[in-house]
């Protein structure tokens, strides 16, 4: 059995525009998705009790992968209770000073959790990830350090959604966007990049823009080839999605080359993509930037299916922007208007 991927977007706001143009016609609101039929369990991320109660402004640090100088914790990696029961990806960098900066041939390792359609038996089991007292979802069924998936259909092969959050944000956000889309049938993978360990202060900081694609291929290429989840995705439904920064991410993970180099880290086994708000650069009085060459013309090597959402209210990632770059985009794509909605 196989499953189609259609990428879910829980948005309680009222859609003023869905259409295959930048210039939509207006569409009728639309109700919320709700959640699937599909239990959820994930893998584990548990915090080691020593800093269980350190705070948000501290655990937010440290999601971040914001260094501590006083030898602390540096990211979501050091304060797991069970390191070797997450789901950690480790990176080797290639040697491309011109593309990864201070960090290129340098080896990293990126913590995600996975969440997936369960067939667990048995109570339900909930973890609160200690976080602004878990406002973003709890996780259910968390596998404990000796346990194995069990899959609600362990002969299924189900399509695989990557998240790929915001700049100066964390996997933490998306708990709830993920398990919502795991109850529907799918195998979803949130990364936390922890880009403030990328963060040169006096550099551009151009290398985090081709270190989020490679970081995000790398991803899928662990859980493709691994024997926990390799058979149970279905290789020919892969999407990724992210907002903002994130949104890029996945414009350019999925063939849009950064500042038009055409080395930039595509992955041509995604085959759609969901960009939310997405960062493609900056337009007004002063300066005219654009992140995938000139006009946003490197998008035309896009040519997955791809959905773009914006907000009117918007003021960092504007329409005047987003829709300019759509047009360039060379495969479907589909746009989204969400009137009155700001990027918060």
């Amino acid at each position: 059995m196989q499953k189609h991927l259609v990428v879910l977007i829980w948005a309680p706001l009222a859609l003023a525009a869905c259409s295959e143009s930048p210039s939509p016609a207006p569409a009728p609101d639309i109700e919320p998705f709700t959640s699937g039929t599909y239990a959820v369990a994930s893998t584990n991320l548990e915090v080691d009790e020593p800093y269980t109660g350190v705070g948000d402004e501290v655990m937010h640090r440290i999601l971040l992968g914001d260094s501590n100088p006083e030898g602390g914790p540096a990211s979501l990696l050091d304060i797991l209770a069970h390191p070797e029961a997450a789901w950690v990806t480790e990176i080797d960098v290639p040697s491309q000073p011109a593309l990864y900066g201070p960090f290129t041939g340098k080896p990293i390792a990126v913590v995600s959790y996975v969440m997936y359609p369960s067939g667990h038996q048995g109570p339900k089991t909930t973890y609160a990830f200690p976080y602004h007292d878990s406002a973003f979802g709890t996780f259910d069924h968390m596998l404990g350090p000796t346990e194995s998936p069990v899959f609600a259909e362990p002969n299924t092969r189900y399509p695989l959604v990557v998240l790929s959050h915001g700049s100066m944000a964390h996997g933490i956000y998306d708990v709830a966007h993920a398990q919502d889309l795991a109850s529907h049938g799918y195998i979803v993978a949130v990364i936390t990049y922890g880009e403030e360990r990328f963060n040169e202060p006096a550099s551009d900081n151009a290398h985090i823009g081709f270190l989020r694609p490679l970081i995000t291929r790398e991803v899928i290429d662990d859980l493709l080839t691994s024997e926990t989840f390799g058979r149970h995705i279905d290789a020919e439904n892969i999407g990724v999605s992210g907002f903002s920064f994130g949104g890029f991410t996945a414009l350019a993970v999925t063939g849009g080359p950064f500042l038009g180099q055409d080395v930039t880290a595509h992955d041509p086994r995604i085959t759609a993509s969901v960009a939310v708000a997405p960062w493609v650069g900056n337009r007004n009085t002063f300066r005219e930037f654009f992140a995938f060459g000139e006009d946003n013309r490197g998008l035309s090597k896009v040519t997955a299916p791809t959905l773009v959402f914006y907000g009117t209210e918007d003021r960092n990632t504007t329409g005047k922007t987003i829709l300019p770059a759509v047009e360039q985009l060379g495969g479907p794509r589909y746009v989204v208007e969400f009137v009155d909605q700001t990027h918060d």
